[in-house]
């Protein structure tokens, strides 16, 4: 299925500068920017490629990311956001909200959106190394900590296991995995089973650590700042790994 692109935003130069970009991906349609989430689902509930502008929506992007999903299933998700430091907290937190790729305002932004764009439609993260890596450790302690005494989880069942932990629905894992949503929930049953859980909610990350991270909301940045920092490559990983 071929996604089409919408962007939320409600800062104009940022709206034009990212229409512009879309108008060179001829392979894949793209809907006029939406300025805020109740625009981009009044009408509409097929599945788009939503790209999030971070410094002008004003609220939890992880929530929204949600919310437009259970509106618009099959739905994916890029995160515009300001330059920050590099622990990449926003991101991982984010990233286990469902938001596939996030692109950085930094003065190289233009370039990487288009890069960033096909590699998430192509069913790929767009995400630093360093949120794979916390994602990856969160759940194998989740698993040690958790996994009862002679169980094991099957390749499949780690895999479905790290989808839960992105609050992706039995539907959604169903489609990503392709395969019916009826094997989806007898494996989340064995999972929840294995780990001694009784709700999926459970493999939630803000449940069994306890943390939770507020973004930070940032601003557009106005032409080259001279303090700007170039952003780091950015990783290429299957959804289906």
């Amino acid at each position: 299925m071929v996604l089409t692109i919408q962007a939320i935003s409600s800062h104009p130069l940022l709206i034009r500068a990212v229409e512009e970009t879309l108008a060179d991906i001829k392979d894949h349609p793209f809907l006029p920017s939406a300025l805020n989430e109740s625009e981009a689902t009044r009408h509409t509930n097929f599945p788009r490629l939503f790209i999030l502008d971070a410094c002008s929506l004003h609220t939890d992007l992880g929530p929204l990311a949600e919310r437009c999903r259970i509106n618009s299933p099959g739905s994916k998700f890029l995160t515009l956001l300001s330059p920050s430091d590099s622990s990449y907290v926003d991101e991982i937190r984010l990233f286990y909200w469902g938001i596939d790729g996030f692109v950085q305002l930094s003065e190289t932004w233009k370039t990487e959106l288009p890069q960033a764009i096909r590699t998430v439609l192509d069913g790929q993260y767009w995400v630093h190394p360093q949120v794979l890596t916390a994602f990856v450790k969160h759940a194998q302690a989740l698993e040690q900590a958790r996994l009862l005494r002679g169980k094991s989880l099957t390749a499949r069942e780690g895999q479905i296991l790290r989808l839960l932990m992105r609050h992706l629905s039995n539907k959604e894992i169903s489609r990503l995995l392709l395969i019916a949503e009826r094997t989806v929930k007898f494996h989340v049953s064995h999972i929840l089973a294995k780990l001694g859980l009784e709700d999926r909610r459970d493999v939630l990350p803000e449940t069994y650590f306890g943390h939770k991270v507020v973004s930070r909301p940032g601003r557009v940045p106005q032409g080259r700042a001279s303090n700007a920092r170039r952003l780091r490559p950015a990783m290429r990983y299957s959804a289906g790994q």
